[in-house]
Order: structure tokens, then C-alpha cells, then sequence
């Protein structure tokens, strides 16, 4: 505390409002005595145990330090403001002469509990000075006198009296900036206290929260400034930081991952300072985290979104990212916003093992998903059961391709499969209930009306249920097919059971048949199923009667109807969406089923 012990007015045994005229004279006085080896001392340097050390050296250097009235107001702050005209300051000087700075702070404190006023201002400079003259007592730091000696300066410079001090200093025609003379009496505070910083609050440390409490009682623009000193170049390069991991990321989703990692490391250090420096519901704090927050989790959505459905596994990265963000993040929007996404991630992350699973089948899976996603679209209800049969006959390639890879027993493969029977089961359900509501509204008391309008729905879904119980599902969704084929009379039927792997993953049973029965029983004709749009349509019927009773009565005709089964499957994925290919098929088909109702 050189600025209090070794202070240029107590070197030179003299008080702030001394003239230049008196510290030339007080300097050449002491120099005549040093010049003659006395030894000198003065009242002041009883005021605390630390003594001046007075040298020609010394005694030149204190007297330079206050010739400039910038440098001497500057001094001064850091010293007494005695010859005040105030009995309390006189009274606690002679205790100081004689060594009991107790009794002083007791004087002054007593004066200093209910405000400033224009008769106690002395007071609390004089107090602020002792504390901060005391803070290193016996090599021990106070933190009290410390952030006090702090308050009571600021109340000297709020209230106004800091001009009239500095007038008795200079005079009244002083031309010092007292702002300036502020911030500079401010910064040698802040750099007092900084080797007592520390990140928690103690005995002997001082937060950086704390000390910006205690500068609470100087003007709002001081303040600022004094925020300003502890915030400004974190704040400018968060801001920096923030700007050029934008710009990358705008420039190229593939560097999205590296450029939030560099901006999270990059003001790792800056967003901490701040957090020592403000509560999180500071505002200014909260503008800048939920900035660099959004950019954090910016470059974690773009990121995923750009890798998410390639060879590269964006889940861990995205995911710590979005994690940082979480960190950082202060305001309930942002919060939200990246809290939303973390779930999604993590998922995303869990499932990493069933991603490297389905990766062989993944085609096979999305194909699948999007013929789902395609019964969103409105259809006529009636239409429900052929568009059943089409959903099945172009997934079931599909799924069995997926069986072959993943196993009949995968519970991925089943979950899918059971989608696919639900999805055609609750088309024909939706059907049903339709019709049986219309049977109702319609026939209330006619039970033979109702019957025959039912049992007409029922022939139409019961080819649907027929395809279903092909499909392997799982036991529930299976026991859910039996128990309704039993209660309606339909034939309950299981998966189909290829004679070979090179067969298996071909939508047909056929292949595996030898007889016109089991031919007609296993299905119909694919492509003619697709191109009229039902199972049961009249022109399939023909077709299905032609083919069980007159080709499959010689062995040419039987490998070319294995052959078809064997193929049509693959090609119906492929065209059932073309509606070119169905035109051309269909005239092809009419001519055919026309001739073969001519030749009948």
C-alpha cells in the first residue's frame, strides 16, 4: 500500500490543501535536515505501523509527484483530508497521533452510519483512506476495510462533494477533468485488488461480483465504465468469435462441427469471466450467452441435418454441441429451443448400433416408409381394399429382402412387417365400420339388408386378409389377424415358406407350387392385381381361371407361370406408381382377357 504509506503528503509531512509555495519550502527544509543527518519525523507517522522512508531521493521524487495538479489531486485521494474545519476529524486525528486507530474508526463510523451530508464528507474520506490504509495490517489482507474503503470513495464522488474537495486541492479555478481523476483513482483500486481475486467467495478473496457491488455507489456513468474495464474485450471477442464461426457455417454445413468446436473453445474463457462478473440474470450477460448459444446449436442442427443420412455419424458431435449450448444458454426461448433438440440427439445417438444394423436394408426400409406415407393421401373409401393389396404386393419385395438380411425372427424386420399388415388391416377396419354404418342408418330393422351389404365388404377385404397373413409378424399382431379371420370366417393364413434362399426373397408362393389348386390358392396375377387395381377384379378373375385350368395342365405352361411368379413381384415394385406401364398393360390384358372369353 505504497500509495498510503509512502505517500507523497506524508513523505513530505504536509496536508492535500497545501500550497506549492509551502511543499517548495517543506521540501527544502527537509533537505537542509537530511544534508545535516537529523532524523525527521512528523505526527503523520504515527497514523498507521508502516513508517515513510525519507531519503534526498525520496524526498525529490514526493515532491515531483504532486507538482501537477493532476498528479496532486491524484495523491491526495489516497490521503487525508485534514484542516476540514470539522471537530469529529480532529478528534480522530489526535487518537491517530497516539497510535489508537480504534477509537478513530469508531469516530468516523459513528458519523458515517446515516449518509453524506455537506457537514460529514470529511469524514467519510478520511474513513475510506484508514480502511485502505489497514488492508495489509501484519501482511494480512482485509477484505472488509478493503470493499468498504471502496463504498465511502464512492459516496465522495455520487454526491457532489468530490468538486469541492478538489477546489481546496487546486483551487477554484482548477481546470482537472474530475471523471478522469475518477477512473484513475478507480484503476489503481482494480489493480490493488486483483491479487486478491478468486472465483468463490471468502474470507481473504474477493470475487469480481463483489467488488462491482461495492463500486454500486459511484455515478451510473463510472459504474459503466468500471463494467466496461472488466467486460469489454470478453464481450468483443465473443462477439468476434461468434461472427466468423457464422459466416463458416453459412458458407458450408461440412464445416459447421469444427467451427462450433473453435468458437466453444475460443470463448470458453471469455464467457467465464463474464459469469464472474455477472448473475445470469443480468441482462447484458444474458444477451451475449443466448447469442453465442444459438450459434453453438445453429452449427449442431446444420451439422446433423447435412450428415445425418450419409456413411459420416453426426449423433456424438451434434450432440456435445448442442450440449454447450445447454450450458450456455440463459433465456427461456433459447433454452427451450436447444433443449428441444438434445432429446432428438440423443436418440439419434442410441440408436447408433440399429443404424449399422439396417444400413444393408436402409433403401428397402425408407421404400417401405414412404409407400406408408403415401395412404395419407385422400383415396374414395371404397377404394380402400385395392389400395391395400397394392401397398402389400409392392412392400412385400422388400420385406423379404429385409428378412433375408436381418432374420424372420429381427425385431426391426417385425415391427416393420406388423406396420405394413396394420396399415392394410386398418384400411379394410375403416371400410367395414364405414359400410356397417350405413347398414345401420340405413336398414335399422332389416337384418337380411344389413347382412348382405356386410357380406359384400367382407368379399372384398377378404383378398386383402388373404396377402396379410402371408406377411411374417410378430405374435401379438399375429394372434390380432387370427383372432379376426376366426370371428369373421375367413381362412387364416401363414407366412409363406420358400423352397429355397435363391427363391426366398421373391414375392411368390407359386413358384413352389405344382398343381392349378395351389396356384390359385397361394395368390393372384400380380401385375394384372396392379393394373385393375383388385384382386377380385372381373378381368383378374378371368386371368386366374385361365391360368389354373388351362396352363398349369402342361409342364411348358407351368414353368413359364413359376417363371412370371418369380419376376412379376419385382417388376410390380418397380412400375406401381407408373401409370404409363399400367396404360400399356391394360390394353395388352383387354385384348388378351377379350380372346380368352371368345376361345371359352
Amino acid at each position: 500500500m505504497d500509495l498510503i504509506h509512502q505517500n507523497p503528503f506524508r513523505v513530505l509531512g504536509l496536508s492535500v490543501t497545501a500550497t506549492d509555495r509551502e511543499i517548495a519550502k517543506q521540501n527544502s527544509d527537509i533537505a537542509i535536515y537530511l544534508e545535516m543527518g537529523k532524523s525527521i519525523d512528523y505526527d503523520v507517522d504515527n497514523y498507521f505501523s508502516v513508517k515513510p522512508t525519507r531519503t534526498p531521493e525520496l524526498i525529490q521524487d514526493a515532491t515531483q509527484k504532486i507538482e501537477q495538479p493532476d498528479n496532486k489531486l491524484f495523491y491526495s485521494l489516497f490521503w487525508f483530508w485534514e484542516n476540514s474545519n470539522n471537530i469529529i476529524d480532529e478528534m480522530a486525528f489526535e487518537e491517530l497521533r497516539i497510535g489508537n486507530i480504534e477509537k478513530a474508526i469508531e469516530f468516523w463510523e459513528k458519523e458515517t452510519n446515516n449518509g453524506i451530508t455537506d457537514k460529514n464528507k470529511s469524514n467519510f474520506k478520511n474513513l475510506a483512506v484508514l480502511y485502505l490504509g489497514l488492508v495489509t495490517n501484519n501482511r494480512v489482507f482485509n477484505k472488509v476495510y478493503f470493499l468498504t474503503s471502496i463504498s465511502l470513495s464512492g459516496e465522495l464522488i455520487r454526491n457532489g462533494h468530490f468538486d469541492e474537495f478538489a477546489q481546496q486541492i487546486l483551487g477554484p479555478k482548477h481546470s482537472v477533468d474530475l471523471i478522469e481523476a475518477s477512473h484513475q483513482y478507480i484503476d489503481e483500486i482494480i489493480s490493488l485488488a486483483k491479487p486478491y481475486f478468486s472465483q468463490r467467495k471468502s474470507e481473504k478473496k474477493i470475487t469480481r461480483k463483489e467488488l462491482l457491488a461495492h463500486f454500486e455507489t459511484y455515478p451510473d456513468i463510472i459504474q459503466n465504465d468500471i463494467l466496461e474495464k472488466f467486460i469489454r474485450k470478453h464481450i468483443h471477442n465473443i462477439e468476434v468469435q461468434i461472427e466468423k464461426c457464422e459466416q463458416e457455417r453459412i458458407n458450408s454445413a461440412s464445416k459447421a462441427k469444427n467451427s462450433g468446436f473453435t468458437l466453444f473453445k475460443n470463448t470458453q474463457y471469455d464467457i467465464k469471466q463474464l459469469n464472474l462478473v455477472f448473475a445470469k440474470s443480468n441482462f447484458k450477460y444474458q444477451l451475449v450467452a443466448d447469442k453465442l448459444a444459438s450459434e453453438l446449436i445453429a452449427c449442431s442442427i446444420s451439422y446433423f441435418n447435412k450428415y445425418r443420412d450419409t456413411n459420416t455419424d453426426p449423433g456424438n458431435d451434434a450432440l456435445k454441441l448442442a450440449q454447450y449450448a445447454n450450458q450456455i444458454a440463459v433465456g427461456e426461448d433459447v433454452k427451450e429451443r436447444v433443449g428441444n433438440g438434445i432429446p432428438v440427439l440423443q436418440e439419434f445417438v442410441s440408436d447408433k448400433p440399429k443404424r449399422r444394423k439396417l444400413k444393408p436394408v436402409k433403401r428397402d426400409f425408407d421404400f417401405i416408409y414412404k409407400k406408408l406415407n403415401e395412404l395419407q393421401s385422400e383415396s374414395q373409401i371404397t377404394e380402400f381394399p385395392n389400395i391395400a393389396i397394392v401397398l402389400i404386393n409392392c412392400c412385400k419385395p422388400k420385406l423379404d429382402n429385409i428378412k433375408n438380411k436381418l432374420g424372420k425372427s429381427d425385431n426391426d424386420f417385425l415391427e416393420l412387417s406388423d406396420i405394413v399388415a396394420g396399415n392394410a388391416m386398418g384400411l379394410c377396419f375403416e371400410l367395414m365400420s364405414a359400410a356397417n354404418k350405413v347398414a345401420n342408418e340405413k336398414y335399422p330393422y332389416d337384418d337380411y339388408a344389413r347382412g348382405n351389404i356386410l357380406e359384400t365388404i367382407v368379399q372384398q377385404v377378404e383378398p386383402v386378409f388373404d396377402l396379410v397373413g402371408k406377411l411374417e409378424m410378430s405374435y401379438s399382431k399375429r394372434s390380432e389377424y387370427n383372432k379376426f379371420c376366426n370371428n369373421v370366417g375367413f381362412t387364416v393364413r401363414k407366412p409363406y415358406q420358400p423352397r429355397s434362399s435363391s427363391s426366398s426373397s421373391s414375392y411368390s408362393s407359386s413358384t413352389s407350387s405344382t398343381s392349378s389348386s395351389s396356384s390359385s390358392d397361394d395368390g393372384g396375377c400380380y401385375i394384372a392385381t396392379m393394373v385393375y387395381g383388385s384382386y377380385d377384379a372381373p378381368e383378374v378373375l378371368v386371368l386366374r381361371n385361365f391360368r389354373d385350368k388351362v396352363l398349369m395342365k402342361s409342364k411348358l405352361s407351368k414353368i413359364l407361370v413359376n417363371t412370371y411368379y418369380k419376376y412379376s413381384p419385382k417388376f410390380v415394385e418397380l412400375t406401381c406408381d407408373v401409370k404409363i406401364v399400367h396404360m400399356i398393360f391394360r390394353n395388352i390384358l383387354d385384348g388378351f382377357v377379350a380372346l380368352i372369353k371368345d376361345k371359352k
